[in-house]
């Protein structure tokens, strides 16, 4: 990223109107987009990439106008104003840290663009007036027109495994019920790290098809699952209910809450596979729904925390069962 080499004291201002200036911009959009109708969407084509696009066009314009058309307003200024509003919605506690990180590969390259595409434009000798409208309306213009197409829908399956030095039984009465997991005995993984709320326990009120889970997380987080497949020492299934409401939004971000608009587990399965060397490889599955404009890329952030979670509670049954078999 080329950096401002030593300017002028109106290179400094300049910088600093174009960049409260860029702020400002992004952070009006983030809080009228949820508030002007179900048309506009943070999670959407036109907050996502139009928005950062705008706000990369304006850096580049204002850069232009109030200092001089050169390299550094459409190279380096867009991005350094992208993860200035990135680092300001996360600190006015806007978006999760891991919304963030999920839209920061989205995001950049997008204002970049924008900053490229107000360089050309005024190469071009464009009218200022419309150009610059353009860019400032995009976000807004787009949104509408991107949901005339009906978001599509998908389901994944997301799988692991484990191998454990335990037997069949022993395995099985640590997973048709968990008891409470401690913080210590979860593994490190990213997304605990990035405020992902960490898992508790689970309880069962009956043995068999029928009988309710109760499966608790971090910060009064609960799912609610109900057993579809009942084969002791092999197989257990069960359908996973996360209601939003019941959900406190200050454990997930809106945009993310598992039950939302976007992204929903739908079901849960655990298979214990005997080995004859006396292991068993304990197997986690799960199917999730996804609901975005992007599931091609969403999809591979969704599986990527799943497979996380996932594995970390085989992790905590393996621990378990091999403490309790005296491995």
């Amino acid at each position: 990223m080329q950096l401002a080499p030593s300017r002028s004291p109106n290179f400094w201002r300049s910088l600093l109107i174009i960049f409260v200036t860029g702020a400002v911009y992004a952070g009006v959009a983030r809080l009228l987009f949820p508030n002007l109708g179900n048309s506009y969407q943070i999670v959407s084509l036109a907050f996502i990439f139009s928005m950062p696009l705008a706000l990369g066009g304006i850096v580049c314009y204002l850069g232009y106008k109030l200092d001089t058309p050169r390299p550094f307003w459409h190279r380096s200024a867009p991005a350094l104003a992208i993860l200035l509003a990135i680092i300001g919605s996360w600190a006015a506690h806007l978006e999760a840290l891991l919304c963030l990180v999920v839209a920061l590969p989205l995001v950049f390259p997008a204002t970049v663009l924008g900053g490229w595409g107000m360089h050309l434009g005024l190469q071009k000798r464009c009218k200022d007036r419309l150009l610059v409208s353009f860019f400032v309306f995009l976000p807004y213009v787009v949104a509408p027109l991107e949901n005339l197409w009906q978001t599509p829908h998908e389901t994944r399956v997301m799988r692991n495994a484990v191998t454990i030095k335990a037997s069949p039984e022993t395995i099985w009465n640590q997973i048709y019920q968990v008891p409470a997991i401690q913080k210590s005995e979860l593994p490190s993984q990213w997304i605990y790290f990035l405020g992902f709320p960490r898992p508790i326990a689970a309880t069962i009120d009956k043995q068999g098809v029928g009988g309710r889970r109760h499966a608790t997380f971090e910060r009064n987080v609960s799912f609610f699952e109900v057993v579809t497949h009942w084969e002791p020492v092999k197989k257990l299934s069960f359908t996973i209910k996360a209601d939003p409401d019941f959900i406190p939004h200050t454990a997930f971000d809106e945009h993310i809450i598992v039950g939302g608009r976007f992204y929903d587990v739908l079901d849960g399965t655990y298979e214990i596979e005997p080995c004859n060397d006396g292991t068993c490889i304990l197997h986690l599955s799960s199917t999730h729904r996804l609901s975005t404009r992007f599931n091609w890329y969403a999809g591979w952030w969704s599986e990527w925390v799943m497979d996380q979670i996932q594995g970390s509670i085989l992790e905590v049954i393996r621990h378990r069962c091999e403490a309790s078999a005296g491995n």
